[in-house]
């Protein structure tokens, strides 16, 4: 498996970031706001598997 690295992340972040910037776009629609959820789960995803210790 290859190691969660700073550019990993900050690619992931950045996807994250694109998929609440459409959601936002799309929020008087039925899919925008679960997309804006989507992104803020991944967001708060990165920073969990960053504080989780590794074993």
């Amino acid at each position: 498996m290859p190691e969660f690295t700073l550019e990993l992340a900050s690619v992931v972040a950045v996807s994250f970031a694109a998929i609440m910037t459409v959601g936002f776009a799309w929020r008087e629609r039925k899919w925008g706001p679960a997309l804006m959820m989507v992104g803020i789960v991944g967001f708060l995803a990165i920073i969990a598997y960053g504080i989780v210790p590794k074993f």
